[in-house]
């Protein structure tokens, strides 16, 4: 199980339309976490964890740790002891294997943790060698992970050009309010600054070499993503994790024309 936090994005799904942006798209929020718990079925409590830093007045934590840390009070507020089943989407999967390891350190039992779709989705090369990890306005490469997080795709001509005007925070969020009109500036802004604060987010080969879990790991890979932080690290978990193959792409295994296949992936692991 996950935990969901007291407060969420006010008001209901709001959808992201424009050139190049598919009439599905919206904030990936409350109505995805719902919709995979629905589908899902596993006859347990479902919650969803919000990311520190969308409510006002709140400023995302500088590190994993301190992030999954939050997360972990959060999680024994509501169910104090184990056994616990994590699942973590995209930034979210090493937030949840950070907080795995944090509540068998403390003693607790985790008996699932699931890693959906831990790479970013793929971007030209070029640009990775060029930027790196840099969160910056300049770098195309990052630019098009907070621009997925609101339009659902990171692919097509329409959005390269029209990212290529968003120069700055404020013309970034000039153009994803034109996209999302309903969508409060502000809270764009927010999100914004989580997805640039958590990019820059990597386990060093130390931090990661000192985390052996003993629940047992299912990996789900989306089509056309980037490698993970876990991918090709030994020692990681006590048996090797289980890796599930996805035909979806990073974005669309959230979304009621592609949740199906990572529902019945999901309920495989946990054995249902």
């Amino acid at each position: 199980m996950g935990i969901r936090r007291r407060q969420a994005l006010p008001g209901p799904w709001r959808r992201c339309t424009g050139p190049g942006v598919p009439e599905s798209s919206g904030v990936p929020g409350r109505q995805f976490l719902h919709l995979l718990g629905r589908e899902a079925d596993l006859n347990r409590p479902f919650f969803g964890v919000q990311a520190h830093g969308i409510n006002d007045g709140e400023t995302p934590y500088d590190t994993i740790r301190e992030t999954a840390a939050a997360d972990v009070a959060e999680i024994r507020r509501v169910q104090p002891s184990g056994p616990y089943a994590l699942w973590g989407y995209s930034f979210g999967a090493r937030v949840a294997f950070e907080a795995a390891w944090q509540l068998e350190q403390a003693g607790e039992k985790v008996e699932h943790l699931l890693l959906i779709c831990p790479g970013n989705p793929k971007v030209r090369e070029e640009d990775g060698r060029t930027w790196g990890r840099e969160a910056s306005f300049g770098n195309p490469a990052y630019l098009k992970i907070p621009f997925s997080v609101f339009a659902g795709t990171v692919h097509g001509p329409a959005v390269d050009a029209r990212l290529a005007q968003a120069h700055d925070e404020d013309g970034f969020v000039s153009y994803v309010h034109g996209l999302c009109p309903s969508l409060d500036e502000a809270v764009i802004r927010r999100i914004t600054r989580i997805v640039g604060t958590t990019y820059e987010f990597e386990y060093t080969f130390r931090e990661l070499a000192e985390r052996t879990l003993e629940a047992p790991i299912t990996l789900f890979k989306a089509q056309g993503d980037d490698h993970s932080f876990i991918d090709g690290r030994s020692g990681c978990s006590a048996a090797a994790p289980r890796v599930v193959e996805l035909k979806g792409d990073h974005c669309s295994v959230l979304k009621e024309h592609g949740v199906a296949e990572l529902v019945a992936a999901v309920r495989a692991a946990m054995g249902h």
